[in-house]
């Protein structure tokens, strides 16, 4: 069968899909990854298409280069699809949003929905317009998309071709879908993903339904603790590393002499912020002077404010991880899900960055409507992630903001001598490995396929 892939696109939302494509053609299926060509803004890549062919996957760039249009403050459109405190609570109060729901919906409306609508605007765009007739062209048989890249679903149904979400963070959109239908016209609030689908999906003579927004399944990686509530059809699957095509270094082939602490505070944010607010330079002083060896995936930008490293510090500014952890004995991180996932498939205890504050500020007279608040580095996903490291007793959570150097150091201390912080992450590598592999799920998606795929509508 066909199989098209379709991704937001940057690497951070490519590189999970992988393994997917790679059980896919292995097993004699024709896979091509489609996406618009990216833009040097920090959030796209320009570079994309190189990061699917180094994959060795077929890649089909649909469209010229434009800007995101949630950063194309030249669009008259720009503001009005940026959100405001306002709003926020607003649907808040009418979903009844509760404390501990706050930040999977902060998530979902401040960032899964921004990065929605920068291919999806009011005014449908040439790029995914592209996409869409590329998959009229080629008729696949199978289209998986990337939920933060929803234009894939419009592609499927006026193709005909069977298709599923294919999550690559938890899901924020399925989670706050169910939140809008339950509440009912009675609530006075309209999904707002449901909205933004509409002029395209309308464009393309495409009806919006929760088959358009959910997909016909879902393909789901994360264990169970670490999604959101959903009765959603989810179809489970073994999360397997991939962070690109690389040589492996020549120190990673035998297992260090004293115990060795791998410290990776992500590679996305870095691109476009300066500096990080004093908290590197805090978790360096933390791991000085103890018996260990430390891995820091750390750019100049990271370490401008960090002063002289200590001793027992190595800095690279880029190691693939699923090379990397399995020489290691504990990481410190940032709590993206990608780390976490890369630390659990290697069993390695976690020792995960988060703070009590916001994961952003508001300002209604700012000049776009909204005010970022990065002074505290929080990760989207960095309380979920502690969370549910701490559930397993796999690690633990330090606060960089509240907590010593001295406090973190001894915090990380005790997940370096305690084996019961590596029992859980055996526990979290175990739960991984009970999922069916990429490999494995292949018969599930063909079988799925023949029994979702429209024939009469891919032949008028």
């Amino acid at each position: 069968m066909r199989v098209m892939i379709t991704v937001f696109p940057a690497r951070a939302h490519f590189l999970p899909l992988v393994p997917y494509a790679w059980a896919l053609q292995s097993a004699g299926h024709d896979v091509c990854v489609v996406a618009p060509p990216g833009y040097p803004t920090g959030v796209a890549d320009p570079d994309f298409h190189e990061a699917v062919t180094a994959a060795g996957l077929k890649s089909v760039t649909c469209g010229q280069p434009q800007p995101l249009a949630v950063h194309d403050r030249d669009d008259p459109g720009y503001a009005a699809m940026l959100p405001t405190a306002l709003e926020s609570e607003s649907y808040v109060r009418a979903l009844g949003i509760s404390e501990q729901e706050r930040p999977t919906w902060d998530v979902f409306y401040h960032f899964a929905l921004l990065a929605i609508r920068d291919y999806h605007p009011p005014q449908p765009r040439q790029d995914v317009d592209q996409v869409i007739e590329f998959a009229r062209v080629w008729q696949p048989d199978l289209v998986l998309w990337d939920a933060w890249f929803p234009s894939g679903a419009i592609a499927a149904r006026v193709t005909g071709a069977a298709h599923a979400r294919v999550l690559v963070a938890p899901d924020y959109t399925g989670w706050a879908t169910e939140r809008f239908a339950a509440a009912g016209p009675a609530a006075g609030v309209a999904n707002p993903l449901a909205e933004t689908l509409r002029p395209l999906a309308e464009r393309h003579g495409v009806e919006v339904d929760d088959d358009l927004l959910l997909g016909q399944w879902t393909v789901n990686p994360f264990p169970a603790p670490m999604n959101p509530p959903t009765g959603l059809r989810n179809v489970p699957v073994r999360y397997v590393p991939y962070t690109g095509a690389s040589v492996m270094p020549a120190w990673l082939y035998a297992r260090p002499s004293r115990p060795r602490v791998a410290l990776s505070l992500g590679v996305s944010a870095r691109a476009f912020l300066k500096g990080d607010w004093g908290r590197t330079a805090k978790l360096l002083e933390a791991v000085g002077g103890l018996d260990i060896e430390v891995i820091a995936t750390l750019n100049d930008n990271q370490l401008a404010e960090s002063g002289p490293l200590p001793d027992n510090v190595h800095t690279l500014d880029y190691v693939p991880l699923d090379q990397l952890l399995p020489t290691c004995s504990a990481i410190i991180h940032h709590g993206s899900t990608g780390t976490f996932a890369a630390a659990s498939a290697a069993g390695v205890p976690q020792l995960v960055c988060d703070t009590d504050e916001p994961l952003l500020l508001f300002a209604e007279d700012a000049p776009d409507g909204i005010e970022w608040d990065f002074t505290c580095q929080k990760q989207l996903t960095a309380t979920l992630t502690s969370h549910v490291v701490a559930q397993y007793g796999a690690g633990v959570r330090i606060d960089h903001q509240k907590q010593s150097a001295g406090q973190i150091r001894e915090e990380l201390r005790r997940v370096l001598a305690e084996p019961s912080f590596r029992e859980g992450a055996e526990r979290i590598r175990d739960d991984r490995n009970s999922a069916p592999s990429p490999v494995e799920l292949v018969p599930l998606l063909v079988e799925l396929t023949a029994r979702h795929r429209r024939y009469e509508e891919a032949a008028r």
